[in-house]
């Protein structure tokens, strides 16, 4: 496997949620093959910012480049180079899915073979009871066996959505080895986490956002009064 991995490049960028801003004024830049780990508490918009750099979430402003491609005119192509492992919510391997089906299911989806598939799993480092459902899987084993299979096709890059959630330290070190695995190929990895590793890995902080103030709606009395 040798792939050419995507390239961002990021200024000034936002983005909005139904709660309001999520992420602002943000620069960026992320090389092909890096490990990068988008960083910050729950609610800083980690999982926003992974689906912005992949053309699924569009900004209100600033500038942003992917392998030559500017969001959003050229987003559906984005989303062809960058593919999700992982994104919570929505986008996970079912688990009441047996490991056998949930390969079965990918190769019909995206036309690999089960040589790929095969090569995948060597390069994540695991090798899971196919006869065992997905949610028996040790949960670095499952989230392992999501990135496999995604990198199956050979994408440009892949997104994988709270690697180190609910993991202990061993299986954290573990997963994000099997990322590493994925880089060497020549694939941009673009991760998210509460607690980056060290290393070689390009950490993307994220700070706690202030809550916006809501505008105050005046009810007829006080509109009175204002008048």
């Amino acid at each position: 496997m040798d792939v050419d991995g995507v390239a961002i490049l990021a200024r000034g960028i936002a983005a909005r949620g139904p709660e309001g801003i999520v992420f602002a004024n943000l620069d960026l830049r992320v090389e092909p093959g890096a490990l990068a780990v988008i960083s910050g508490p729950s609610g800083t918009g980690r999982t926003s910012l992974l689906l912005a750099l992949s053309g699924r979430l569009p900004l209100v402003t600033g500038h942003l480049d992917v392998s030559g491609h500017v969001l959003p005119a050229q987003a559906k192509a984005v989303r062809q180079l960058i593919r999700p492992a992982r994104l919570r919510p929505g986008y996970e391997l079912e688990d009441k899915h047996r490991v056998r089906e949930a390969i079965a299911e990918r190769r019909l989806i995206s036309g690999v073979s089960e040589r790929a598939v095969e090569a995948a799993l060597d390069r994540v480092r695991i090798a899971p009871d196919r006869t065992a459902l997905v949610d028996e899987l040790h949960p670095a084993e499952r989230l392992l066996l999501a990135v496999a299979l995604t990198i199956a096709g050979s994408p440009a890059g892949i997104l994988v959505d709270d690697v180190d959630a609910g993991l202990p330290r061993a299986a954290r070190a573990q997963v994000w080895a099997g990322l590493r695995e994925v880089t060497r190929t020549g694939m941009t990895v673009l991760a998210s986490a509460t607690d980056p590793p060290s290393g070689d890995v390009e950490v993307i902080p994220l700070p706690v956002r202030e809550p916006e103030r809501p505008t105050k709606v005046l009810d007829r009395q006080e509109e009175e009064v204002a008048r």
